[in-house]
């Protein structure tokens, strides 16, 4: 077969057409183009899967927030803050008292008849006539009056009217009582004078 020559002022064909091949024959390992915006094929670029990337992970927070906001706070503050359920329990105590025994009654003592009126004391009292006033108070205390220098009553029969102060000065010259047992809340009566001097 004779290949025509291109006419003068054309450009001449770089490549040739490919040759025809029998039907149902395929080239072995043809590699496909580069898929485009007009490519059928369906294949994605980088900038393609960039965005496809970028949409997914939009969508997937927002699902999460959909989520997040069917689940209230409220109800979980709600279901935290509901009290325990309240137990009551009921303790009975058993408390034995024993009572003392009563206290015995003392019955009151019999008071003493007007007519059983109770002696006085009684003492007996010495002649102390000569001696001073001192020893008269000495024996009637051992005698058993409580206070012999107030069971006395001294005076001065010299006739000069003076104060006894001091006994052992003083000299008995009268006592009345002497030699007698007396109650001992009798008064003694003794009359005095000073050592020196003679009795009336």
């Amino acid at each position: 077969m004779t290949v025509p020559t291109p006419a003068p002022g054309y450009p001449q064909q770089l490549d040739a057409a490919p040759a025809p091949t029998a039907p149902g024959a395929h080239p072995p390992f043809a590699p496909r183009p580069e898929a485009g915006p007009g490519n059928v094929d369906g294949q994605l670029n980088a900038k393609q899967k960039t965005v496809l990337g970028c949409g997914g992970m939009v969508a997937f927070f927002l699902i999460a927030a959909v989520v997040a906001a069917a689940v209230s706070p409220s109800e979980a503050k709600s279901a935290e803050a509901k009290p325990a359920p309240t137990v009551t329990v009921t303790v009975t105590a058993t408390v034995t008292v024993t009572a003392p025994p009563p206290a015995a009654v003392k019955a009151p003592e019999p008071s003493p008849s007007p007519t059983q009126e109770t002696a006085p004391q009684t003492a007996q009292v010495s002649d102390m006539t000569g001696k001073s006033g001192d020893l008269l108070v000495e024996a009637l205390k051992t005698a058993g009056f409580a206070d012999g220098y107030k069971a006395t009553s001294f005076h001065d029969v010299s006739g000069q009217g003076r104060t006894v102060l001091l006994l052992t000065n003083w000299k008995i010259c009268e006592q009345d009582p002497k030699n007698k047992a007396v109650p001992v809340t009798e008064k003694i009566s003794v009359g005095v004078v000073k050592f020196g001097e003679t009795c009336p």
